[in-house]
């Protein structure tokens, strides 16, 4: 999340909303924005009830910790547009890994103006 916070002047000027999904606790979601400065809108989906819909589950051998979500999702970038259809979605064979924000910026600038 806070990569993206580097791209919030281009996501205001396209009006795009941030909406993170994740494992962490709600908790851990609410101290990581007051550490972190954090914006947008951060739901906790500990169950991967979300993830599944989606079918973003990590299917490979990256499973959660003892006390932790029941698994991972696979890190996902995805840009709908106002009507809400994907117009870009960039996936990670990595789970550490996260879209890089100057992939995501050339993404908007392609497909949101």
């Amino acid at each position: 999340m806070r990569r993206w916070e580097e791209l919030r002047p281009e996501f205001d000027k396209r009006n795009v909303r941030i909406l993170t999904v994740s494992t962490d606790t709600v908790s851990e979601l609410v101290a990581g924005r007051k550490k972190h400065g954090l914006g947008g809108l951060m739901l906790s989906d500990r169950d991967l009830s979300v993830t599944d819909l989606f079918g973003l589950r990590n299917l490979g051998i990256h499973s959660g910790m003892p006390g932790s979500a029941k698994a991972l999702p696979v890190p996902t970038s995805i840009l709908a547009d106002a009507n809400g259809e994907v117009v870009w979605m960039d996936q990670s064979e990595n789970y550490q890994q996260r879209s890089e924000p100057g992939f995501v910026l050339n993404a908007l600038q392609e497909h949101l103006g």
